[in-house]
């Protein structure tokens, strides 16, 4: 998914009718809320009415600065806009349970809640690991940890603000190159842009990281090279740098692959109604309610908000290699409350389905 970084960065991720020419208005969830009023469930089991679904699908916007976090985006690919810009997650949080790599940024959305003043800003941001072989072992936690904390190659923050903070106006923004945050954000990782650079590089002591892995990857790609223009390096950080290295299921699926066909662009579905459901691409691989965790903060009740369909790994560069990263879709439940437990990002909870064929030639 590194390549990917490049493919997606200053994407955004708007409703499918939205025009990039219009306003975006804050506290909606996804820009200018536009429902699929087509896009309905027609399962014979199922009878209740569904709750519309807004589309997201990515554009490029026509000026890199909507993509800043004081204009609150929802994106894909490239670097996170954080919300709270100082409070990042670090350590175990930011790595995959498995592989212990720092995670990628695929996505954030911008999803407020009206009613809730705690999170009149509130986003959305999912991680992964581009590694299949730990998506894999993703899969088998989720099925066979269903009450303890599981390891999980991907996860999900929400931070959410209230109207008055110290990080942004209690005014709307006005998107015209005027808007700026109230507070600079944490020095982040030279390398990956994304998660908090805790460590400094001991040579030239201005370089930040994330992690070793990344200031590896930054030594051996040029780093080394300014660090000598500044000083040489210790002893150590060179022996260091020297030795680190590298049948249900049709009929489901030819309802799926109808219903996405209306919008096949979608890269995202999201519906945060009391009725709302997945649309699941397989009748294997769909979670029981007794799948689904609870908070891990409050200890409520979680609920389903949005999904990421596989037509992202197209725009993320990913290829049909046996080791490729690949999923059916992604579903993301948060905290039915949106409580607030004075955490700047919590931790929510995603459910992957894979394709038969993605577990088995593994």
């Amino acid at each position: 998914m590194e390549s990917s970084a490049d493919k997606l960065r200053g994407l955004r991720i708007t409703s499918l009718d939205e025009d990039d020419d219009d306003t975006v208005i804050p506290h909606q969830p996804l820009p200018g809320p536009a429902a699929a009023a087509a896009d309905y469930e027609d399962d014979d089991e199922d009878e209740e009415e569904e709750a519309e679904v807004t589309l997201g699908v990515l554009k490029k916007p026509k000026r890199p600065g909507l993509l800043l976090r004081h204009l609150f985006p929802s994106k894909a690919g490239g670097i996170p806009a954080w919300l709270d810009p100082v409070n990042l997650p670090s350590g175990k949080s930011s790595c995959c349970g498995f592989c212990g790599e720092p995670m990628q940024f695929v996505l954030q959305i911008y999803a407020p809640i009206e009613d809730n003043a705690a999170a009149f800003h509130r986003t959305l941001f999912v991680f992964m690991c581009p590694s299949m072989a730990c998506l894999l072992r993703d899969q088998h936690e989720q099925w066979n940890h269903r009450h303890g904390n599981p390891c999980r190659s991907i996860k999900v923050f929400r931070c959410q603000l209230p109207r008055t903070n110290a990080f942004y106006s209690t005014e709307p923004p006005k998107h015209d190159c005027s808007d700026k945050p109230l507070c600079p954000g944490a020095p982040v990782c030279h390398w990956c842009g994304t998660w908090k650079g805790d460590k400094i590089c001991s040579s030239c002591k201005k370089t930040r990281y994330c992690s070793e892995k990344h200031q590896a990857l930054h030594w051996r790609t040029g780093h080394k090279n300014d660090c000598l223009q500044h000083g040489k390096p210790d002893a150590m950080t060179q022996s260091w740098m020297d030795q680190f290295e590298a049948d249900a299921d049709n009929k489901r699926w030819a309802s799926f692959q109808e219903r996405v066909s209306r919008a096949p662009n979608q890269v995202l579905r999201y519906c945060r109604e009391p009725n709302a459901k997945p649309l699941w691409a397989l009748s294997s691989g769909c979670p029981s309610n007794a799948d689904i965790p609870s908070c891990s903060s409050c200890k409520g009740p979680l609920c389903y908000e949005f999904q990421i369909m596989p037509q992202l790994l197209y725009y993320f560069g990913v290829g049909n290699q046996p080791d490729s990263l690949d999923w059916a879709t992604i579903a993301v439940y948060t905290c039915e409350g949106s409580c607030d437990q004075n955490v700047s990002y919590k931790e929510e909870f995603a459910w992957v389905q894979l394709y038969p064929t993605t577990t088995t030639k593994r």
